[in-house]
């Protein structure tokens, strides 16, 4: 009662309230901060605010990560999503087993991870009478998001010419492999193959004369995903101000190419890849294996500030601070495989711990090279909702990370499993407007499910 109360005395009666309850000693200021702290405090949680794509519409018609993902973002932040799948579901259902994660009765965390909080409707776009109601659906979406190659569209009638003649409102936002344009335009594009392998970052980022690094699946989707949804949401408020949707695309292949950037910058202007330990940027910049085996990432650009400090409080090594080979970053360059080499042994000296204690206390930036599964259990994770805990129908616990933004007017980001498939085609056709009749024809012909 007195949070609501709150609410209602801080919206309006706050201006007021301010002016005549000047701090004094008669305890009325400390009421009135009681009330404001407990209306913010429940405003924090979202309740009653309107999310920031409340209101907005979206149907997909994708499959395994990249668009999934990014259709997974507009549901969390607020617009209804609708997954468009043909009779056999999308393939990732299954093709995810690789990763060795379960699959429960109710649900399956690998797919969960790419489409909670959707609705799903089982069309098949080979008939008519499928790809119809397809169409009867984007009729009434803000957001048209898919993956499919253009070939596939093509037979559906999908392909964004198509779309945008008849509903030229609509925002219509792809996923690609290589981009629309260019040799490999039509062909088939995946995380490993056009985001990691042909960006350069499996080869050049990898420890030169080792084996390459051996990535996780969806890392470049995800990335992806959310470029893709920053566009979507460009691409709204176009067509808000104009009335005409815009097509919105990211390839995987591009994306890998922005987050590398500054690689691929230094290479035009000469810097070799792959690298080894010893050819990095600076000492300060780079990571130390401990004697427990652990490895400790410095992140001090400015050398010549912070070298002699380092040795000081943090190797307790004031000589090196004066030795002329690494007194300044202009000398050090010239044999930083050497310099390397001093800060390898003095780190092998101390576990991790250790070193970890010291650099805290003189406020030095550095990070532990965390394992995924201390980042399960980071506090720091938790304490800002990184990760949820979702629990089963059938009483399984499982931590999700939360897609990557926070809104005020959310809170706690919702999390709802994804359903079977087909399992809200009723729902979602009648409410698009069919009747039970029309809706029960179309089972009863294989075109719905």
């Amino acid at each position: 009662m007195l949070r609501k109360f709150g609410i209602f005395f801080a919206c309006n009666f706050g201006k007021t309230a301010r002016r005549r309850f000047s701090p004094g000693t008669d305890g009325r200021h400390l009421i009135f901060r009681e009330l404001l702290r407990c209306a913010v405090w429940e405003k924090t949680k979202g309740e009653g605010m309107m999310k920031p794509l409340e209101g907005i519409k979206v149907v997909e018609l994708t499959t395994y990560f990249a668009a999934p993902a990014c259709g997974r973002m507009l549901a969390d932040w607020g617009a209804e999503v609708i997954k468009v799948e043909g009779p056999k579901g999308d393939p990732y259902r299954t093709a995810y087993r690789g990763q060795r994660t379960p699959q429960f009765e109710e649900g399956c965390p690998s797919f969960d991870l790419e489409n909670s909080n959707k609705s799903f409707v089982c069309l098949d776009t080979k008939t008519e009478g499928g790809r119809e109601a397809v169409l009867k659906l984007i009729s009434q979406c803000d957001v048209f998001l898919t993956n499919n190659r253009l070939s596939a569209l093509k037979k559906m009638g999908l392909t964004y010419e198509e779309v945008h003649a008849l509903y030229p409102k609509v925002v219509y936002a792809e996923v690609l492999g290589y981009g629309a344009k260019g040799p490999l335009k039509d062909r088939p594009g995946y995380d490993y193959t056009a985001f990691f392998s042909r960006s350069g970052l499996m080869a050049d980022l990898s420890s030169k004369g080792g084996n390459v690094m051996n990535t996780v699946a969806g890392f470049g989707d995800h990335v992806t995903a959310i470029t893709l949804a920053s566009g979507i949401c460009a691409a709204l408020l176009k067509a808000q101000r104009t009335g005409e949707g815009d097509r919105v695309s990211v390839a995987l292949y591009q994306a890998a190419i922005f987050i590398l950037s500054n690689g691929l910058l230094c290479a035009e202007y000469g810097r070799e890849y792959p690298r080894t330990h010893f050819d990095c940027n600076s000492p300060l910049l780079t990571c130390y294996r401990c004697r427990d085996g652990e490895w400790i990432y410095l992140s001090m650009p400015e050398y010549d500030k912070m070298w002699p400090r380092i040795c000081r409080d943090i190797f307790e090594r004031p000589d090196l601070a004066e030795d002329p080979r690494f007194y300044c970053i202009a000398e050090t360059n010239k044999r930083i495989g050497e310099a390397v080499a001093v800060c390898d042994e003095i780190f092998a000296e101390h576990d991790s711990a250790y070193w970890i204690g010291k650099m805290e206390a003189n406020d030095i930036a550095h990070e532990k090279l965390a394992h995924f599964t201390d980042v399960l259990k980071d506090e720091q994770a938790w304490a800002n909702g990184f990760l949820q805990e979702y629990t089963y129908p059938g009483g399984e616990k499982t931590v999700f990370s939360s897609t990557p933004v926070s809104f005020e007017s959310i809170g706690e980001l919702p999390f709802k499993h994804a359903g079977v498939v087909g399992g809200d085609t009723r729902e979602v056709l009648k409410a698009a407007g069919y009747a039970e009749e029309e809706i029960e024809a179309l089972v009863a012909s294989g075109a719905a499910k």
